[in-house]
């Protein structure tokens, strides 16, 4: 087998699944590496959602991307509901006459709003006070770490 088609085949995309689709493309190319941000759909999934939220900002930090390109590059990147959303939230802050949604910050508020149930925290908060070590809570077990 050449280099070329050695290279060829490191660099074929793998049929895409939904648990692929989250992660980030890294191909290989000699020495270079290619990271992009990874699509999202808008499926109404907390933890699909965040963690497509955390390789985006990874993918931002890892290329040092500008601020002023991280809202255009998201927008990029959602596809079918999510795309659908964004499209009419973009229209319908246009017909209302307020300001395009230009900084990543305000990208971020508005995906968490749409895409992360308030009840999600709530509820995450509520698991993490009920964590239980053997029969003791995680308050309790502290507390007889501390006292030892």
């Amino acid at each position: 087998m050449s280099e070329a088609e050695s290279q060829h085949s490191i660099c074929e995309e793998e049929p895409r699944t939904s648990a692929r689709a989250r992660r980030p493309i890294i191909n290989i190319n000699s020495n270079d590496f290619r990271v992009d941000i990874p699509e999202f759909e808008g499926k109404l999934d907390p933890e699909e959602f965040l963690d497509w939220l955390s390789t985006v900002e990874r993918v931002f930090d890892y290329k040092a991307i500008p601020d002023d390109k991280k809202a255009k590059l998201v927008a990029l990147k959602l596809r079918k509901y999510a795309s659908l959303w964004w499209t009419n939230l973009c229209a319908k802050r246009i017909r209302n006459q307020k300001e395009k949604i230009i900084t990543w910050e305000k990208t971020k508020t508005k995906l968490k709003a749409r895409f992360l149930p308030s009840s999600y925290v709530q509820e995450s908060y509520a698991q993490l006070h009920n964590l239980t070590q053997g029969h003791m809570s995680v308050d309790e077990y502290t507390m007889s770490l501390r006292s030892s």
